[in-house]
């Protein structure tokens, strides 16, 4: 009957394909969605058979349904993508799971990130982890699971024989949890040698929202480098401080234009009557973009509640 729903896709159907090498069709790879035990077994058996270009298209599939809609759960399909020999197939199995908070994906990430012999593939796994130690810290995410996730994530920021991206990774994903030790990691790294760690130190100062950061975060405005000024400017919004918005005002017309977008952003993310009058002050001589983007910020400033 012409306008009836389209029947749910089959599993068996859709395994089959794969294994002849077809690329799954539009919404075809729902069926992989929620597997029992049974249909991820039967996943695992054919995975090795089904060809290299087949088995990308449906993870890469994966993602975008995971992205698309909320009624699809790709846990034991991604479970079985994670042990492909292709670093491709495996990070985008990550990504699949960037949705999911259940403590199944908690397990299955963590020996990526350990394990993993692709530097971009445990990087991606740390990162993910990140949104699991933020819960541990807001206390929605057991102790018992929780903690082995900040010791996996500790290892891999510590050891200086990994890839500056996973140690980064794993840097900016202990930010949410308040321990000494996080702290002296982070100040070793913003100190260090390696310039991608190091701005993942002052990306996780600011994530944190700590105002004892502020003065680390404060110092990286004087950098030479534009890339460290933006993501000390960014840390600065996140961290929130009135304290920052005076050295913040002396970037609007900073050299970089990134940078002297995020400056005027971070002083009405900040808000408060301060960031309004800096903001207002700075209006009438702005180039017309930025003058634009000022008025913005004013308007979001106004709205945090502190503002005329």
């Amino acid at each position: 009957m012409s306008g009836s729903p389209a029947a749910p896709p089959d599993f068996a159907e859709t395994l089959d394909r794969l294994a002849r090498g077809a690329p799954p069709l539009p919404h075809e790879l729902a069926a992989f969605s929620d597997l029992d035990r049974e249909q991820a077994r039967a996943l695992e058996a054919a995975w090795p058979r089904i060809p290299d270009a087949a088995r990308a298209a449906a993870v890469a599939e994966a993602v975008r349904l995971s992205d698309a809609r909320v009624d699809v759960e790709f846990t034991r399909f991604a479970a079985v993508a994670l042990r492909d020999p292709l670093a491709e197939v495996r990070l985008a199995a990550v990504e699949a799971l960037r949705e999911s908070t259940h403590r199944s994906t908690a397990r299955l990430l963590a020996p990526v990130l350990r394990d993993d012999p692709d530097e971009d593939v445990a990087a991606a796994a740390a990162g993910q982890l990140g949104e699991f130690v933020l819960r541990l810290e807001l206390g929605r995410f057991p102790e018992r699971e929780g903690e082995p996730i900040v010791a996996e994530l500790r290892a891999a920021a510590s050891d200086h024989t990994r890839a500056p991206a996973v140690r980064a990774s794993a840097l900016e994903a202990l930010a949410p949890r308040s321990l000494p030790w996080i702290d002296a990691l982070l100040l070793d790294a913003c100190y260090g040698d390696d310039d991608d760690v190091r701005l993942a130190a002052v990306r996780a100062m600011g994530r944190s929202a700590r105002e004892e950061w502020l003065e680390y975060v404060l110092e990286q405005f004087d950098a030479s480098d534009p890339a460290f000024r933006l993501e000390a400017v960014v840390a600065a919004g996140e961290i929130g401080s009135e304290d920052a918005i005076a050295r913040l005002a002396d970037l609007f017309l900073d050299a970089d234009a990134d940078v002297a977008r995020a400056a005027i952003a971070a002083v009405g993310e900040i808000g408060g009557e301060v960031a309004i009058e800096y903001l207002r002050e700075f209006v009438p001589d702005a180039p017309d973009e930025l003058a634009e983007l000022a008025g913005e910020a004013i308007e979001a400033a106004a709205e945090r509640g502190d503002g005329p």
